[in-house]
């Protein structure tokens, strides 16, 4: 099949639905690193069973194979536009056959997500749907911090005192699709003997070089104390800072995180 759309240039990656099933057999359901931008996209466009994504990290120039309906979420650039039309975040578009789109500018966050469906006339009604007012709010006051909310891990306990909370840690360059090794103080903790254990999206690991936040296409088991983890909704704020960015840890109840996580489904 013939992509719907062109990439050129830039840093991107193609993303599509998380596919669950095969942990036990080592393989992670990946998707998008900013998986509130990529479902708030999906969802605009009333979930298609046929599309094409992207997440971009540097920007690409964009080229319509035909005419689409597309939504952009995610990182904004101060100015994305065509040679006829200047396109918004979280709102569905229409680009024409050949359209050309560019990001220019300052960019506010790190990762955008670009998704895109073959336009049919059927289709029409949905152009400028937006993303509600509701997750503007959510997404404004959640991320106008650099706090990412956690919850106890399995290991936890080796934590001898308040210093993996009281310090900020710094997202390292080597960070990857699959994990985000961070720097900072070395931490005073219990010894613990571990053989390798199950992990999901948000253990964050204690290893002898400090600690590494699993993200989208982490392993599927691991060996190093899992000490906390990211609760789901800041998995995609965490997506959203750069290496270099600092940031702090903040320490919730179970419950807690259950009820953002389903306050946030509500929005969605």
């Amino acid at each position: 099949m013939t992509d719907l759309f062109s990439v050129n240039g830039g840093l991107s990656f193609p993303i599509s639905l998380r596919e669950f099933g095969t942990q036990d057999k080592g393989v992670s359901p990946k998707g998008a690193q900013d998986q509130l931008s990529f479902i708030t996209a999906y969802n605009l466009l009333k979930k298609p069973n046929s599309f094409q994504a992207i997440e971009m990290i540097y920007p690409s120039k964009i080229k319509a194979n035909r005419d689409l309906l597309m939504v952009i979420c995610g990182a904004s650039y101060e100015r994305t536009e065509t040679d006829s039309q200047n396109i918004p975040y979280n709102r569905v578009c229409k680009l024409s056959k050949d359209e050309n789109l560019e990001f220019k500018g300052t960019k506010k966050g790190f990762r955008t997500i670009v998704l895109a469906i073959a336009f049919e006339p059927d289709l029409q009604q949905l152009i400028g749907s937006k993303r509600s007012e509701k997750l503007d709010e959510f997404v404004n006051l959640n991320y106008q911090n650099n706090f990412i909310r956690v919850i106890k891990g399995p290991e936890y306990f080796i934590l001898k005192d308040n210093a993996f909370f009281e310090q900020s840690w710094e997202i390292s360059p080597n960070s990857s699709q699959m994990g985000l090794p961070l720097n900072g103080t070395n931490l005073d903790t219990q010894k613990v003997e571990m053989i390798s254990q199950p992990v999901s999206d948000g253990t964050v690991q204690l290893s002898p070089g400090g600690p590494i936040v699993l993200m989208r296409h982490r392993q599927t088991v691991g060996g190093y104390p899992r000490v906390v983890n990211v609760i789901e909704p800041d998995i995609s704020k965490l997506a959203q800072f750069a290496p270099g960015t600092k940031f702090r840890f903040k320490l919730v109840e179970p419950n807690e995180a259950f009820d953002i996580m389903n306050d946030l489904k509500k929005m969605i």
